[in-house]
């Protein structure tokens, strides 16, 4: 029973254990560390997806109630007996859906610092993006012309199209994956931002073609 009381031995063995406690708490840490940053970034992809939902609430009031009013199938000011009057509070609602759409407009743009450190410049999510983007400009300056909103190929008892299109940029945040390293909150070099603006395209189009194409994620 000697080697029991063999310091050479003691010491191999205590060290050993010494060696494989560290060993554990290191992997644990490690283990700790990607679980928080991961649920960070589900966090973040959280509050992301509440952006895009608050968005697309504050877009949907004024870009209907211009419409209505230049359709006259909605007229808050039918009551109102001086003609001049009604049409002068017909143009201040008209243009305060304008401010309503323009801040709504600046909502959007804000999201593509929340969507870099998530995603970089993935093709998918910005490709949705840049035709979001494309659409709200077209609608800004098509009501400060005062121009109907149905333009390409819609029609009043058409599918909301654009609405198709938040729902599957919606859902493209929610299923693409987190870049591992997330670039520098900076513009893409040209070639990356061209690329980027090619699909925005492709995804516009597809979404703005024409009545008689089934749209990406309708139901029918």
């Amino acid at each position: 029973m000697s080697w029991l009381w063999d310091p050479t031995a003691f010491a191999n063995g205590f060290w050993q254990g010494v060696f494989e406690l560290v060993a554990l708490a290191l992997v644990a840490a490690f283990g700790t560390f990607v679980y928080q940053r991961r649920q960070a970034r589900y966090k973040l992809r959280e509050e992301l997806i509440d952006s895009v939902n608050q968005f697309a609430v504050s877009l949907y009031k004024p870009r209907k109630l211009y419409q209505a009013i230049l359709d006259q199938t909605c007229d808050p000011f039918a009551n109102l007996a001086d003609t001049s009057h009604r049409e002068a509070r017909r143009l201040e609602t008209i243009y305060r859906a304008l401010e309503d759409v323009v801040a709504a407009t600046g909502q959007f743009r804000v999201l593509q610092v929340k969507l870099i450190p998530l995603y970089g410049h993935d093709k998918e999510i910005f490709g949705y993006y840049m035709a979001i983007w494309r659409y709200l400009k077209e609608v800004r300056d098509r009501m400060g012309r005062s121009e109907t909103l149905y333009f390409h190929a819609e029609r009043p008892n058409s599918t909301d199209a654009f609405y198709l299109m938040i729902d599957a940029f919606r859902y493209q945040i929610m299923v693409r994956p987190f870049v591992r390293r997330p670039p520098v909150l900076a513009k893409p070099s040209g070639a990356v931002l061209a690329e980027l603006r090619r699909h925005g395209d492709e995804v516009y189009a597809a979404y703005f073609s024409g009545a008689a194409a089934k749209l990406p994620g309708e139901v029918r």
